[in-house]
């Protein structure tokens, strides 16, 4: 089972569950077996793009959510904060996010 078919299941069971939708919820919207729903988000089959799109649309993302933001959202099992995080900064002006990665930087200069 390949790394990105885990990655991407288990971005689209995150996305599924914030929207606060069951997998049958989902597999009803997008028109496709729940048993796939099930699959896709175990990592054991790939979606299509048409069908990354239309988790898209209904879960009102975007498709490249799907895939996360590399190894760091691709490690099993782990409760990933960043795609909250990326929610937040991208609400933010430039301006905004330039501070907020300058305060980022403090913070980790710290930590070394």
């Amino acid at each position: 089972m390949s790394t990105l078919r885990r990655q991407v299941g288990a971005m689209v069971r995150h996305h599924r569950e914030r929207a606060g939708l069951t997998q049958a919820e989902l597999a009803d919207r997008v028109g496709k077996a729940l048993e796939t729903i099930g699959r896709i988000e175990r990592g054991q089959a790939a979606p299509s793009f048409d069908t990354l799109e239309s988790f898209a649309k209904v879960l009102e993302v975007d498709a490249r959510d799907f895939f996360g933001s590399g190894e760091f959202a691709a490690k099993a099992r782990r409760s990933d904060p960043l795609p909250r995080v990326l929610d937040r900064l991208a609400g933010l002006s430039d301006e905004d996010i330039e501070w907020a990665d300058k305060l980022l930087t403090l913070a980790l200069s710290r930590k070394a």
